[in-house]
């Protein structure tokens, strides 16, 4: 049976948590073992007691280091980052296709872009990634990491950066679909992403507010 990590870190938003949470846990798959693995670095959930939700309570003094937690603590083949104030779409498990050596993109109603690979090759400068220009064109707001379901053995090697910039999601995409070789592209919305919890980051020095 194919293995589903959802990773969920919150912080401050206990209300909004719990949306997320049930969004997951009302519509639980018989043929897809779900596991959800929660960090919560605020002390402020309420847990629902689940047997596939694991919760920890661990502080980091970056975001990605939240994000590289989470990943290693996951043993599911795929790996999907849903953040606190989002949460999942009715048949999120029919909508999402977990096959092959794909992690699957989908970039919303707002987005026209459908090659992965060529969108976020836009940001490479001399192989490496131009910060600066991603959060001008504040596609920042359109890519999010839980747009994504990502293959594990994509991202498990992936170096994730000591810092809290919003530009990291885009190079755990880059590493992904190099790692991939392919992408899986949907045209459909299989979350919701709200601005329920104002911006989406936790730490204030990402420069997401900064734009």
């Amino acid at each position: 049976m194919t293995k589903l990590s959802i990773l969920i870190p919150t912080h401050n938003r206990p209300d909004l948590f719990q949306r997320c949470l049930h969004s997951v846990l009302s519509q639980l798959p018989e043929d897809i073992d779900i596991e959800v693995i929660v960090n919560n670095d605020s002390n402020d959930i309420r847990e629902i007691p689940h047997s596939n939700v694991t919760y920890y309570y661990e502080s980091f003094e970056h975001l990605s280091q939240v994000y590289e937690f989470l990943l290693h603590k996951s043993k599911g083949e795929y790996v999907y980052f849903l953040e606190d104030d989002d949460y999942l779409a009715n048949d999120f498990f029919a909508k999402v296709p977990l096959v092959g050596n794909h992690i699957a993109g989908n970039y919303m109603p707002c987005h026209d872009r459908e090659n992965l690979l060529e969108y976020s090759m836009m940001y490479l400068t001399e192989g490496e990634v131009d910060s600066e220009r991603f959060i001008e064109r504040l596609d920042h707001r359109r890519l999010q990491l839980s747009q994504h379901i990502f293959k594990r053995n994509t991202i498990i090697d992936f170096d994730f950066p000591k810092d809290s910039e919003i530009s990291n999601d885009i190079i755990l995409v880059i590493h992904a679909v190099r790692n991939a070789g392919e992408v899986n592209t949907l045209n459909r919305v299989f979350y919701h992403q709200t601005q329920d919890g104002g911006d989406n980051i936790s730490f204030p020095e990402s420069k997401v507010n900064e734009v």
